[in-house]
């Protein structure tokens, strides 16, 4: 609900991918923030409830999945409001590249979600995938 409210009023580059209730920051010695006591935050409870259809749907939610580190990842479920950034980006399209799919950084960027980078998927050696 805050991440919606904060969409309608902020550039979403600035909307945080997650929001982690606190009873109180957690403090060095110092009165500084200490970061590594802070929780990291849940992004599985974001997971969506689609399951994937077809050979590039199933590759790229599998994918995405393990570069996440989810249980799971549904087909209609956004890259990025999972916990996906650039860095991530690259692992997903080197993950996907190694199965054999023709995919770069700049197609996830395109299309956030399993099923809209798994509809223009290709294999490498250019044939088509069995589900189209």
């Amino acid at each position: 609900m805050l991440r919606a409210w904060l969409a309608e009023r902020l550039p979403a580059h600035l909307v945080p991918a997650a929001v982690v209730l606190l009873d109180a920051l957690p403090m060095t010695a110092n009165a500084k923030l200490d970061r590594d006591r802070l929780p990291a935050p849940d992004f599985g409870a974001a997971v969506g409830g689609r399951k994937p259809l077809g050979e590039r749907e199933s590759a790229v939610c599998a994918a995405m999945a393990r570069v996440l580190a989810l249980p799971r990842v549904g087909a209609d479920d956004d890259f990025f409001a999972l916990g996906g950034d650039s860095i991530v980006t690259v692992r997903l399209a080197g993950v996907l590249r190694a199965a054999g799919w023709d995919v770069s950084p700049r197609d996830v960027f395109r299309h956030r979600t399993a099923a809209s980078l798994a509809a223009g998927l290709r294999r490498q050696d250019g044939s088509a995938p069995a589900d189209g």
